[in-house]
Order: structure tokens, then C-alpha cells, then sequence
């Protein structure tokens, strides 16, 4: 059971039950369904920002409010931090000072400085202090967000470290394990359908071998060829390499290639929306981001209609 467990969505009405998928907002802490923040694009309690407090569950007492400077609020789960934490106590999310006015490119001074025990200086680093209107390589800090919508913070980090080093390589082992999947699921679906393409046309030798063999399946498919021949053997084995390059290739890149699509399709709805409100422009930055299960859908489809239709051309061929 959750704090909010109990307490209303003061957008619906409806209260929240263990297991809802609720979002919190990152200045007065007040809970919503995330498909009712989805549809306001912003928090609707405005008396608590009027009155710089927090949300409080159904029936708990008022109390004093806490500066804002001298605490840092979760953006995950909301819970009130002391400031000089770099971690939620309450689950672990790295904590954004969403109050501080200093964007991604403004730079404090090293906190190292002295380098005579460091002569190569590897060891110094510069501070930089985040916050929605950070400027990361061209829009917002909070536009990424909004356009990851579930599990920003997986993403972010790596969108900073992008911008800032200019480096491309971040691991991400769901695009390795399901590279179609994954490109599909969140909305590359170039990306997507090429990798479901091209892993469909790389997997043919090794449905050959399940559909003749018969070690696999109750029905044996006879096509003709000889699976146990030294040159098809040779096939299936270079098949299986390109795979997993494939697969690695998608599993080191798949984040810089998200966080380019990202950046194109914000900036891209920012500059045909000079006229439109700010809501109206988060929302759809939030429709065109996040994920797709029909995305999924057509994968699957996509990879099997061109495994299984290639071995029927082929069975046909010989």
C-alpha cells in the first residue's frame, strides 16, 4: 500500500487503488492517474502552489510548510528530501533541484582545482545543476522527459552525457535481447521494422533446420535441402553472427538513436507551434513520444510473415 492509496485523483474523482500507475507533481507533490495528467498536461491544484504547500492525503493534518530552498522533492515518488541529498530516501531516484534557475550549459567552478598531486587534472570535475528548462543540445530538459513519459529516468542520464561528451555508445540491454521489439515498442519504427527485416531474412537457415529436422515440432518439412551439409552449416553459423552483431549494434547505439529521434521530433513541434499554447505543445510532444504496443504488434508481424514466407518461397523454388 502506497500514501496515496485511499486519497482522491482531484481530476477524476476516483480514488487511488494499490497498483494504479500514478505520477506526482514535482512541486506541491499532489498525485494524479498518469492518463489524467496526461489529459490536463499540468498540475490543476493550483491553490497549493499559491500557497507554496504540499499535498497532503485524505484526512492527514496541515502542517507547516518547508521552505522550498531547504528541500528537494522527488519527482518519482514525491517525498520531501533534505537538500543536501543527491538521492530520494524513500526510493533511490537521483534528486533533481527543480528550483535552481542554472541551465545544462552554465557551468560552476571546478571543485578541484589543484593539480599538483593530479598532473593530468583526470581527476577534477565541474558541478552542473539541473532543473526543467536546462538546455540539453537544444530543448528542454523537460521536453525529454515529457517525450520518454514511462521510465525518464533510464533515459535522461544518458541523453545528458550525449549532449555534454558528444559520445554515443550507452548500453541498453532491452534493444539487444529484443531489437525489432524495442525500436517498435518505442515508436523507431524505421529502426524497427528494418531490424524485424533484416532478422527475419538472417533467422531462414535456422527455421530451415527446425521445420526439417523434425526435433522441434510434431511435423517434418521436407524442402529439399540438405541441413547437415557443409555449406549450410557454414550459412546458419555466418546467419547467427550477423545476428548478434546485429543485436550488439542495437544494444550500444539504441539510446543515442532514441535520443536523436527525440530531439528531431521536439524541435520539429516546437517550431510549427509558435502560435499554440504550452499545454497544447507538451501534449503533443507527450503523443508523440512514449510507447506503442500496436508498434510491437506489427513487428511480430512483420518478422513472421517474412521468415515463414521466405521458406514457402524457397520450398516452392526447389
Amino acid at each position: 500500500m502506497t500514501k496515496y492509496t485511499g486519497s482522491k485523483c482531484i481530476c477524476c474523482g476516483e480514488r487511488f487503488a494499490d497498483g494504479d500507475d500514478i505520477v506526482v507533481c514535482p512541486e506541491c507533490g499532489t498525485p494524479y492517474h498518469r492518463e489524467c495528467y496526461i489529459k490536463e498536461g499540468k498540475c490543476i491544484n493550483t491553490s497549493l502552489h499559491e500557497k507554496n504547500v504540499s499535498w497532503l492525503p485524505d484526512g492527514a493534518e496541515e502542517t507547516t510548510p518547508v521552505a522550498a530552498s531547504s528541500v528537494k522533492r522527488c519527482i518519482r515518488c514525491g517525498a520531501e528530501n533534505p537538500a543536501e541529498l543527491r538521492y530520494c530516501e524513500q526510493c533511490g531516484t537521483p534528486l533533481i533541484n527543480m528550483d535552481s534557475p542554472r541551465p545544462f550549459n552554465e557551468e560552476r567552478e571546478p571543485l578541484r582545482t589543484d593539480h599538483e598531486n593530479d598532473p593530468l587534472g583526470e581527476s577534477g570535475f565541474t558541478a552542473v545543476t539541473l532543473n526543467q528548462d536546462s538546455d540539453i543540445d537544444g530543448v528542454t530538459l523537460g521536453d525529454l522527459a515529457r517525450y520518454v513519459g514511462t521510465n525518464p529516468i533510464g533515459f535522461l542520464p544518458s541523453f545528458i552525457r550525449f549532449a555534454k561528451t558528444g559520445r554515443k555508445i550507452s548500453m541498453n540491454f532491452f534493444a539487444f535481447l529484443f531489437t525489432p521489439v524495442y525500436f517498435m515498442f518505442r515508436k523507431m519504427k524505421g529502426w524497427g521494422i528494418a531490424a524485424a527485416i533484416i532478422m527475419a531474412l538472417l533467422s531462414i537457415p535456422d527455421m530451415i533446420v527446425l521445420l526439417s529436422s523434425g526435433e522441434y515440432y510434431d511435423f517434418r518439412i521436407d524442402l529439399g535441402i540438405d541441413i547437415k551439409s557443409h555449406s549450410f552449416v557454414l550459412l546458419t553459423q555466418i546467419m547467427l553472427y550477423l545476428t548478434m552483431v546485429l543485436k550488439l549494434l542495437a544494444g550500444f547505439f539504441a539510446n543515442y538513436i532514441y535520443y536523436k529521434q527525440a530531439r528531431r521530433d521536439i524541435t520539429k513541434i516546437r517550431a510549427q507551434g509558435e502560435d499554440k499554447q504550452a499545454d497544447d505543445l507538451n501534449r503533443e510532444i507527450i503523443l508523440a513520444g512514449g510507447t506503442s504496443l500496436g508498434n510491437v504488434l506489427l513487428a511480430y508481424l512483420i518478422y513472421t510473415m517474412i521468415s515463414f514466407g521466405s521458406i514457402v518461397l524457397i520450398g516452392k523454388l526447389m
